[in-house]
């Protein structure tokens, strides 16, 4: 957020010096101009400056909305387009890039153990227009559906959040359990101290993994009820469980089996107790992902898919068949559609 508050004061200074060039800000008796006061939105492609209509500074709304200040104003900042709107108020809008369009992504973004995000249970998607884009597995986004074709860079980002979890978490703070049949992607996460038991490479395995899962959500409600508490962050100290973080590669080979009527009951009631999910697939499929498991996975990461129906299937819209890039996705997290790398 740094980076943005530093380019919006940069906007903002550079508005304003326009103003002053062009003497359109009355003096105190102190010598001082009045200045113009705003609250800054931020959004992927554009800064909107929603101005007080209490506190304009003298500068008169026909001022305002002079095309040549909006020219002058472009100047001033670099050829941003710049211009004010006029609706149920005044708000000036300024381009993030200098051509108005959409900001260009890194190809590739390196995963900095050393920098991660504030906050206990939080790892870094990757990077937007807007900035950072934030995971909160203990939080709103408990848990995530990530879907895209082979190679389009699922895998990564599974890999990414899970090692940001285990760095920031020793095995008392974070349990993991982990499914992956292909026995290919997540080599990287075998020897790790955090999970409950080896990585899971048979259906056998998978069913046993989440009958645990479940087993273990129940025992934690028993624990919490014993001490009078419905959450298991608010369990008194020392008492309280690991997050537990269970992760399942390509969720589709286990339509209509007991893996996927346990991973619905962990999505339906784990938030309680402290359970988190991830689940991802390269084939997306209305009937395996059904309303009742994707209303229950509320934050959403899709890369590139074959049509718009895998990207409606694992979105809830279209728009994810036309990426193009490795590790570029949509993603809804906290509400927020945006473009990810």
């Amino acid at each position: 957020m740094t980076a943005a508050y530093s380019e919006v004061g940069t906007y903002w200074r550079g508005l304003i010096g326009t103003l002053s060039q062009r003497g359109l800000l009355r003096q105190r008796q102190d010598g001082q101009k009045v200045i113009p006061s705003a609250v800054g939105l931020v959004e992927p492609h554009r800064v909107t400056f929603v101005l007080d209509m209490q506190r304009l500074a003298g500068v008169s709304r026909e001022q305002w909305l002079d095309p040549a200040l909006w020219a002058q104003w472009r100047a001033a900042l670099q050829g941003r387009r710049c211009f004010v709107a006029d609706s149920a108020g005044l708000a000036v809008v300024v381009a993030r890039d200098p051509a108005g369009g959409p900001a260009r992504l890194p190809a590739r973004v390196t995963l900095d153990l050393d920098d991660l995000p504030g906050g206990e249970y939080t790892a870094y998607l990757g990077e937007s227009a807007a900035g950072r884009v934030i995971l909160d597995l203990a939080g709103g986004e408990r848990a995530l559906l990530v879907g895209g074709t082979t190679g389009s860079g699922k895998t990564s980002a599974i890999l990414s959040v899970t090692l940001q979890l285990a760095h920031k978490h020793a095995p008392d703070s974070l349990a993991l359990a982990i499914v992956d049949l292909k026995r290919l992607d997540f080599p990287a996460l075998g020897d790790l101290s955090h999970l409950v038991r080896p990585v899971a490479t048979t259906e056998q395995d998978a069913a046993d993994v989440t009958a645990w899962a479940v087993s273990e959500m129940g025992r934690r409600f028993d624990v919490m009820g014993a001490a009078g508490v419905t959450r298991w962050d608010r369990m008194p100290a020392g008492d309280r469980f690991p997050l537990l973080l269970v992760v399942v590669d390509e969720c589709a080979d286990f339509a209509k089996s007991e893996v996927m009527a346990g991973l619905v009951e962990l999505a339906r009631k784990g938030r309680a107790a402290g359970v988190s999910l991830i689940l991802a697939t390269q084939r997306p499929d209305a009937e395996v992902l059904s309303r009742q498991v994707k209303a229950n996975l509320p934050a959403r990461l899709a890369f590139r898919c074959t049509d718009q129906t895998e990207s409606r299937i694992i979105l809830d819209r279209a728009g994810a068949e036309s990426l193009r890039r490795v590790g570029l996705a949509l993603t809804n997290v906290g509400g927020t559609w945006r473009k990810v790398q």
